[in-house]
């Protein structure tokens, strides 16, 4: 498969430990989070495996092409409508976390506001690009950042303040029964794939997905559930963690660096994950702007030989934000996530029922 695959793949693995994932996890901690999390494991990653051969039977061609060549207009519209709703609700998640994330740790005296304007600002001008140019983009910072993320994975695994008795006690509960929120949540974790239903265009050349794509897939997805999961409680403890509202960055305050020259793993981790966000919404909102440029263009909406439909959306987005943002709680913006990821898990099936009829089509 092209390495952009595995970038999509990686960034979605990363980010998601700054949204509500994980506390959904720590909330069913005593009931089926560990089950959840296995079985979201191999469905997600046969899902993938579909998802992404089928896109292989057709390359450079996208979701909305696909649906456009091989189904009715009735059929695709409220497909890639709803879908563009799904990607969009995905980033602005991601915004609204950040957003709360920066206030409390990094700039307390910095409005909200200004915040989100901060972080749509930039995410603006990424979304308007071609695909092929953000993809460019998560190659550059995923090459950066990643690194960081994994010594800062490393050295929680290593330090001393890691208790692995509150790990056992933890894997004590591997025989309950599947909880559905967790499941849905750990699920979205190993969906950064997803996003060929936009990227698939610039894979013009015939690509492949064997066991050992699938073995990675496995591999990474595995490491990613067991250290957003298992590395807070053994941090922070069993039997409180789920009364934590940032269990992860409070982790991070957890360790120093002892011979650094900035001490407090925190902004190391913090700066990091900003970038891995970036990225996660850029990447959303890019997939959001290409799918509803193929449901509403305005023709005549020119300047200067530039159409300026895609700014309507950049417009909207802003709107959503800067609305919608500032009047969420810590509490509403949990609750809103889990419904959001709880609805993730069959829409994703959705998708990957209309590639097989749409294959199914092509071959007749």
């Amino acid at each position: 498969m092209n390495r952009y695959f595995y970038y999509l793949l990686a960034v979605n693995m990363v980010a998601h430990i700054i949204t509500s994932v994980p506390m959904v996890l720590f909330e069913a901690r005593k009931g089926g989070a560990i089950v959840s999390m296995i079985l979201s494991l191999i469905l997600g990653t046969i899902m993938i495996y579909w998802i992404t051969k089928i896109f292989t039977c057709f390359p450079g061609k996208g979701y909305p092409e696909l649906l456009k060549e091989y189904t009715s207009k009735w059929i695709s519209f409220p497909l890639l409508l709803s879908t563009a709703l799904v990607w969009f609700t995905a980033g602005l998640i991601t915004v609204i976390t950040y957003s709360a994330l920066l206030r409390r740790f990094l700039t307390p005296e910095m409005p909200l506001m200004g915040i989100i304007s901060m972080i749509v600002l930039f995410v603006s001008f990424g979304i308007l690009m071609n695909s092929r140019s953000v993809l460019y983009t998560v190659e550059i910072v995923a090459l950066l950042s990643i690194p960081f993320t994994i010594f800062i994975f490393i050295k929680m695994y290593l330090d001393k303040g890691m208790n692995w008795d509150f790990v056992r006690e933890a894997m004590m509960y591997i025989g309950n029964m599947p909880d559905y929120p967790s499941f849905s949540a750990s699920l979205y974790v190993i969906l950064g794939p997803a996003n060929l239903i936009i990227f698939n265009r610039v894979f013009t050349d015939k690509q492949k997905m064997t066991w050992k794509q699938l073995l990675i897939i496995g591999i990474t997805g595995a490491f990613a559930l067991f250290t957003s999961y298992f590395i807070p409680i053994g941090f922070q403890g069993f039997q409180h963690i789920n009364h934590l509202v940032h269990p992860w960055f409070l982790t991070a305050d957890s360790i120093r660096m002892k011979f650094g020259f900035i001490e407090r793993v925190l902004f190391i981790f913090a700066l990091v994950n900003l970038a891995v966000s970036f990225l996660s919404i850029l990447v959303h909102w890019h997939v959001t702007t290409e799918l509803l440029k193929n449901i509403i263009w305005f023709k005549k909406f020119q300047w200067k030989g530039y159409n300026l439909t895609p700014l309507v959306f950049v417009v909207l987005f802003w709107i959503g934000s800067l609305v919608i943002i500032p009047y969420l709680t810590e509490p509403q913006l949990h609750t809103y996530t889990e419904y959001a990821l709880n609805f993730l898990s069959p829409y994703v099936l959705v998708i990957l029922f209309s590639l097989l009829w749409i294959k199914k089509r092509a071959r007749a």
